[in-house]
């Protein structure tokens, strides 16, 4: 009986350690800051994307959309539905630093919120891709896409940094 105690204790120990790891990873994995210009992410993104029922977004667009100015970071690319009838979006932003990070998460979330709020009960399709969009942080790096199906634009986005 003793010796179960023992193998049990070595056991979790192994698993605390191992978890650790796994933890270490992802926070330093995620706050790793990317050298690849904009100009490439931004090329790949866009490659990747259906771009015909979005419309390319101004500062006033993403001010007006997530309440973000353009200039307080690096770079910013904004496609965002043509008719109050659609919920596909592409947003690409380079930050200045990863410290933004939070929030612009904050006002993504803030955004698809709204819009499922607005398609909840009668825009089925809408609804469904709100719910799976992909919101992708990779240091100074934040990717969202709300798309039928986004996981060709997440692979671009994740392959080009």
């Amino acid at each position: 009986m003793k010796s179960n105690k023992i193998l049990l204790l070595e056991i979790l120990k192994w698993l605390f350690v191992a978890a650790l790891c796994v933890f270490l990873y992802f926070m330093l994995s995620s706050n790793r800051e990317s050298s690849t210009p904009f100009a490439d992410v931004k090329e790949a993104v866009i490659a990747a994307a259906d771009l015909t029922p979005m419309a390319e977004g101004d500062n006033q667009a993403l001010k007006r959309l997530y309440g973000l100015s353009a200039s307080d970071y690096e770079n910013v690319l904004l496609y965002y539905p043509t008719t109050n009838m659609g919920a596909e979006e592409l947003l690409l932003v380079q930050l200045k630093d990863v410290s933004q990070q939070q929030s612009v998460q904050t006002a993504i979330e803030n955004r698809l919120d709204t819009q499922k709020k607005s398609f909840d009960g009668y825009g089925i399709d809408q609804y469904a891709m709100l719910e799976k969009a992909v919101v992708e942080v990779q240091g100074n790096y934040i990717l969202l896409v709300v798309a039928a199906d986004p996981g060709p634009v997440r692979k671009a986005f994740t392959g080009a940094l």
